[in-house]
C-alpha cells in the first residue's frame, strides 16, 4: 500500500538543516526530510527533478504571457490560462 501525501508550500523557504549530525531538507515551515543517508544519485534525482518542475513552472507562466497578451491585442483586458489544482492536505 503506497501513502501519498500532498503539501502546498508556495514560496516558503526550502533550505538544508543539520541537527545531532543528521541532515535534512526543510521545504516550508511544517515538512522536514531527512536525507543523511540519501545516496549521490538520489540527491543528483532530486536536483533532476526539481529542475524539471522548474522548466514546467517557466513554461506555464510564458503561456498565461502570451494568452495575455493576445487578448490586449484584441482590446481585453485580462485573460488568463486557467491553473487547475488537485486537492491539497491542510
Amino acid at each position: 500500500m503506497t501513502t501519498t501525501i500532498t503539501l502546498s508550500w508556495g514560496d516558503r523557504p526550502i533550505a538544508l538543516e543539520a541537527e545531532d549530525g543528521k541532515t535534512f531538507l526543510r521545504i516550508g515551515s511544517n515538512l522536514r526530510v531527512d536525507v543523511t543517508d540519501a545516496s549521490v544519485d538520489q540527491l543528483d534525482r532530486l536536483a533532476d527533478v526539481a529542475a524539471d518542475l522548474a522548466d514546467h513552472q517557466r513554461d506555464r507562466y510564458r503561456a498565461a504571457d502570451v494568452a495575455d497578451q493576445v487578448a490586449a491585442e484584441d482590446g481585453i483586458r485580462f485573460a488568463g490560462v486557467p491553473i487547475q489544482r488537485g486537492p491539497v492536505a491542510a
